[in-house]
């Protein structure tokens, strides 16, 4: 398991694709258990920018995008790069925007 950086975590973000990220079955059933669209998790994770990020672990990250029709709410999204720099989701939820903003 390799160390990543915040700045090589964000690099990985920006380049990756829609092939490179597989679904750990806990993010399956949570977002059907919170109501979160799955598209709208892909969507926003390939193509908004960042708003915040915290490293959980060697190669653990959570990251925040504004939720492109939920203007008072982020998207957290909870995910895992391996060693190939492919990305598992492991979970994500909403969050009130003004928690990040403070």
């Amino acid at each position: 398991m390799r160390d990543y950086s915040l700045e090589k975590a964000l690099e990985i973000i920006r380049n990756c694709n829609e092939s490179q990220i597989s679904e750990a079955r806990h993010f399956t059933i949570r977002n059907t258990q919170r109501n979160i669209d799955l598209g709208i998790v892909h969507n926003v994770f390939l193509n908004n920018d960042v708003v915040g990020i915290i490293k959980q672990d060697l190669n653990k990250f959570k990251v925040y995008f504004e939720h492109p029709t939920r203007p008072s709410k982020d998207i957290v999204v909870i995910f895992a790069i391996d060693d190939y720099e492919n990305i598992k989701f492991i979970t994500s939820f909403l969050t009130e925007r003004e928690k990040r903003e403070k």
